[in-house]
């Protein structure tokens, strides 16, 4: 039996509200997750870039993804994702999407996206995809930052199955607009 003091349980003004906390509170989890999603494409880019940049400078060959591997688990044995196979998946973020035919593939976004006085006054164009200056600077932020739109669980699967630039890129760019699943871009 209900007393009068909790009656307000049963009113509609308590019902919405409620309701209206709890899609609050999913919305947060939600703007959370991307968050942290966002920050963990970003790390993963920055150390494939990483990896890619002290090979060709320093000579390193390739057993370096498994000690750095190693090293990694042992200084974060809590966190997942340092394995030496999700290692050289990284560095082939960075190596496939930092590629000519790659960048050719967003600079008509960017355009798009920026408007004509941006894309005047960082240049971009043929320029850019000669990897040179400050354009190629803006790409490289650029690519990151349309990468960490969507889940790494996407990019491991774009990375084994899709090798032409352009359907990389179309596919990348529907995750983020339609926020597919992983099985959405599967079937895809």
């Amino acid at each position: 039996v209900m007393n009068m003091k909790d009656s307000f349980v049963a009113s509609p003004e308590y019902r919405q509200f409620i309701a209206e906390l709890k899609a609050r509170v999913l919305s947060a989890r939600i703007s959370a997750t991307r968050a942290v999603n966002r920050d963990v494409i970003i790390l993963y880019w920055d150390i494939g870039r990483g990896i890619v940049e002290k090979q060709k400078a320093l000579g390193w060959g390739k057993s370096v993804v498994e000690t750095l591997a190693k090293d990694l688990q042992k200084a974060f044995p809590g966190m997942t994702g340092f394995s030496s196979s999700n290692l050289w998946r990284m560095r082939q973020l960075y190596s496939e999407y930092s590629t000519p035919e790659f960048l050719a593939q967003l600079v008509p976004e960017l355009k798009k996206a920026g408007g004509t006085p941006f894309v005047e006054q960082v240049g971009l164009g043929e320029k850019i995809l000669t990897g040179a200056g400050q354009q190629h600077q803006i790409l490289a932020q650029a690519v990151p930052e349309l990468l960490a739109a969507s889940p790494w669980g996407h990019h491991v699967e774009l990375l084994k199955k899709v090798k032409a630039p352009a359907a990389r890129f179309y596919y990348l760019r529907a995750t983020a607009q339609f926020g597919w699943t992983r099985n959405v871009l599967l079937n895809q």
